[in-house]
C-alpha cells in the first residue's frame, strides 16, 4: 500500500484524549497534619529575629541591673569570670552567677543545635511543629522566670528602685543563682535558632560582631542593602529593649514587668509561627 494511503488509514483512528489537566493543589487547613509537619517559608524569619533581639536588650538589662550578669551577652560574662578570680567586681558570687549563665547557655546552644539535626535533618524551616516547639521552649522559660520573680522566690530589687542600697543584699544572697539556668539556657537556644534559620548577620544576643560588621560592609551607604538594614534594625531594637527596660524597673511593675513582657513577646512570636506564618509554596 502506498504511503499516502497508510496515512490516510491511520488518520481514521480515534483521537488520543488529552491528558488532563493538573487540578489545583488543595491548600492545607490551618492545623493540619501536612501544614504542622510541613515546611514553613523563612522569609519573615528575620522579623523573628528582630524581635527576640528587643527581647535580649530587655532581659540582659535586668539581669544586669538586679544582680550583675548577663544570660545572653556571654562576652561580659567571660570578662567578668576573669576578673573574678582577683577578687574584682565586690560581689563574692561574681564568678558562681556568671559561671552558671555561661554554662546555661553553652547547654542551651548545644541540645538546639544536636536535636535539630535529629528532629529535622534537612533543616529547622522544614519542620513548622519543631520550629514552634523551640520558640515555645524559650518562652516557657522566660514564663517559669517571671513566675519565681513575682513569687518573690528570689532576692531582686524593689520595684521603682533598682539601685538602691537594697542590691548589695540582693548580689550577696547565693539564691540568685537558680534564676540564671532558664534564662542562660534560652538565650543559648535564641542565638542557635538564628543560626539555624540562617540569618548569621542577625546573631540576636551581641552587637559586638553586628558593629564590626556594619563598619566593614562595603556597600554600608547603598540604597538598598538588606543585611545592613537588619544590623541596624537589631543594633536599635537591642537598645531599645535595654531603655524600656530599665524604665519598667524604675517603675512600680518592677523586675518582674520585664520578663512577663520577654515573656509575652516570645509566646506571640511562637504562635505567630505556628498558625499564621505561611508555608512554602509546593
Amino acid at each position: 500500500m502506498p504511503q499516502t494511503a497508510q496515512a490516510t488509514a491511520d488518520d481514521t483512528s480515534p483521537p488520543r484524549k488529552a491528558s488532563p489537566e493538573p487540578l489545583d493543589v488543595k491548600k492545607p487547613g490551618l492545623f493540619s497534619r501536612r501544614r504542622i509537619l510541613g515546611p514553613v517559608d523563612k522569609e519573615y524569619g528575620d522579623a523573628a529575629l528582630l524581635v527576640h533581639s528587643f527581647v535580649t536588650g530587655l532581659i540582659d538589662a535586668a539581669s544586669f541591673a538586679n544582680w550583675g550578669v548577663f544570660v545572653g551577652m556571654q562576652t561580659g560574662n567571660t570578662v567578668i569570670l576573669g576578673l573574678s578570680t582577683a577578687g574584682l567586681p565586690d560581689n563574692p558570687h561574681a564568678w558562681t552567677t556568671t559561671l552558671v549563665s555561661l554554662a546555661s547557655f553553652l547547654l542551651g546552644a548545644f541540645l538546639t543545635f544536636r536535636s535539630t539535626s535529629l528532629v529535622s535533618p534537612k533543616g529547622i524551616t522544614n519542620n513548622r511543629l519543631w520550629l514552634t516547639t523551640i520558640l515555645l521552649v524559650q518562652a516557657l522559660l522566660v514564663i517559669i522566670s517571671a513566675a519565681i520573680v513575682s513569687a518573690n522566690l528570689i532576692p531582686h530589687n524593689r520595684p521603682g528602685y533598682p539601685d538602691d542600697e537594697h542590691k548589695a543584699g540582693v548580689i550577696n544572697n547565693i539564691l540568685i543563682v537558680s534564676l540564671f539556668p532558664p534564662l542562660g539556657f534560652q538565650s543559648g537556644m535564641q542565638i542557635a535558632t538564628s543560626r539555624l534559620l540562617g540569618y548569621n548577620e542577625l546573631p540576636v544576643n551581641v552587637l559586638t560582631s553586628t558593629y564590626c560588621d556594619l563598619m566593614g560592609d562595603a556597600k554600608l551607604f547603598a540604597l538598598h542593602n538588606v543585611k545592613r538594614n537588619r544590623r541596624a534594625a537589631a543594633v536599635v531594637l537591642l537598645f531599645a529593649g535595654a531603655v524600656i527596660s530599665g524604665w519598667l524597673m524604675r517603675s512600680q511593675g518592677g523586675l518582674q514587668s520585664v520578663l512577663w513582657v520577654a515573656a509575652g513577646i516570645k509566646l506571640l512570636v511562637a504562635l505567630l509561627t505556628l498558625t499564621v506564618h505561611p508555608g512554602k509554596t509546593e
